[in-house]
């Protein structure tokens, strides 16, 4: 798009009015001009040089009164006043007003020399550049009120297309908006208000139309979320009570099988509680847009906190958990919960992709200003169409991330949710020897130096 200069509506209105005094004053000028220099460079015609040839041909014959006839009887004459003089005596005269009423006639004065008294004779003539006092009487006012009409309807052309048809197109794209039609395109303008306001119509129809794109979208995401939720909501809900129904009818009638049918219920209570806390996580996080509490937390405690606390659920699952710990200062500013509940994620992620006799690797680290936790295991590692989808809301993989291992597919979006919160990242890659990388790193605040 060519952006124009353009000037506020004052200033135009203002030049506006100016051309309406300046171009009439101007063009007068000019045509002033033009007729004086008509004038001052005019010549005289044949006739009056004809009539000047014969007056200074004959001398002698100016008292002739024979000779004065055929001066008069003189076709030439007709265009040409003639005035003899002796000794500053009027002899002869064609006219009784020479000059007449043109004003723009040529006189020409002729002088005999040798003649005693002197012989003078004055030929008047017109001109033949320039229009007739006539025409000029017209002519010029004609030029005057084309000139001012001209002016009128460039004025006019120019606010119809800067101004009129400007305010008629966000007029009615006002009223397309109304009616849900986003899609506009309004006319450029030379005045800085039109051009201002053309500019945040475009920009208003241009946010609309992303806002109800993104109101769409959430709304297919909501429909989504809500079903899934519902669907592995339903799944363990359905084990719990088929275990619980059995335990009740007597089914379980044995000590091994009563021991067994609580195990499942016990099971599918703890993936309860985790869809639970991954749903209450996923909404504070997402649709409140909450920001996380601050306060000081020290990581490197936090972390081999958690690992404690998850090493029961790998030894249950014959699964080596491999703890590789920093003890330097990681303090930084967080909430400890969300914290917490990212890194459980991504354990919970790493222990159900992971094989009995697998590992999986906790480690923690600072590099300068950065402090890196790598959550890694030796499950069957990440597919390459699921890694640019791996931390959306309710994607699942074809392998790595599979109904069949339960969860609702919130884990891993919760997970960055909350780091990013914190100002962190997350990524996910396959390790150089097979199963899947969670890397988080976070920037810690510069310490202050010692005075």
């Amino acid at each position: 798009m060519i952006h124009r200069r353009t000037l506020p509506v004052r200033r135009w209105l203002a030049l506006s009015l100016v051309s309406l005094f300046i171009v009439p004053i101007l063009s007068m000028v000019l045509i002033g001009f033009f007729i004086f220099q008509i004038q001052g460079n005019g010549r005289p015609s044949s006739a009056s040089e004809t009539v000047a040839a014969t007056i200074r041909a004959h001398p002698d014959q100016w008292d002739d009164p024979a000779w004065q006839q055929s001066l008069l009887t003189d076709p030439e004459i007709d265009s040409v006043d003639v005035v003899l003089m002796r000794a500053g005596k009027v002899i002869f005269r064609s006219s009784e007003h020479p000059i007449g009423a043109n004003a723009t006639r040529r006189v020409e004065q002729i002088t005999i020399a040798g003649t005693d008294p002197v012989q003078t004779a004055l030929v008047y003539s017109s001109i033949l550049e320039g229009p007739p006092q006539e025409l000029r009487q017209w002519f010029v006012p004609v030029i005057q009120v084309g000139v001012v009409l001209t002016t009128l309807f460039g004025i006019a052309l120019f606010l119809r297309r800067s101004i009129v048809d400007p305010l008629t197109a966000a007029s009615e794209a006002a009223r397309r908006i109304a009616a849900g039609e986003m899609d506009i395109e309004l006319p450029s303008s030379r005045v800085r208000e039109i051009s201002e306001l053309n500019n945040a119509f475009e920009a208003m129809s241009a946010s609309l139309q992303s806002s109800l794109s993104r109101q769409a979208d959430m709304e297919q995401e909501r429909r989504l979320f809500i079903s899934a939720i519902a669907h592995d909501l339903r799944t363990p809900l359905f084990s719990l009570r088929g275990s619980l129904e059995g335990l009740e009818k007597g089914i379980a009638d044995t000590p091994e099988k009563q021991a067994r049918y609580v195990a499942i219920a016990q099971a599918k209570a703890d993936a309860l509680e985790r869809l639970i806390a991954d749903l209450f996580a996923f909404t504070r996080m997402e649709y409140l847009e909450e920001s996380p509490d601050r306060e000081s937390i020290d990581l490197d405690g936090l972390l081999r906190k958690l690992a404690d606390g998850a090493r029961p659920r790998a030894d249950n699952a014959g699964i080596h958990l491999i703890q590789s710990e920093s003890r330097e200062n990681m303090t930084i500013q967080g909430d400890v919960h969300l914290l917490t509940r990212a890194v459980e994620n991504l354990l919970d992620n790493a222990f159900r992709y992971t094989p009995e006799g697998g590992t999986v690797r906790l480690s923690w680290a600072r590099s300068g200003t950065d402090v890196r936790v790598i959550v890694a295991d030796s499950g069957p590692g990440l597919a390459d169409t699921d890694l640019p989808h791996l931390f959306e809301a309710l994607y699942r993989g074809e392998s790595s991330r599979n109904r069949k291992t339960g969860g609702a597919g919130l884990g891993l979006t919760v997970a960055r949710r909350i780091v990013e919160a914190h100002g962190g990242t997350l990524t996910a890659a396959n390790g150089p020897t097979g199963g899947a990388v969670f890397t988080i790193t976070f920037t810690l605040p510069r310490e202050r130096q010692p005075m």
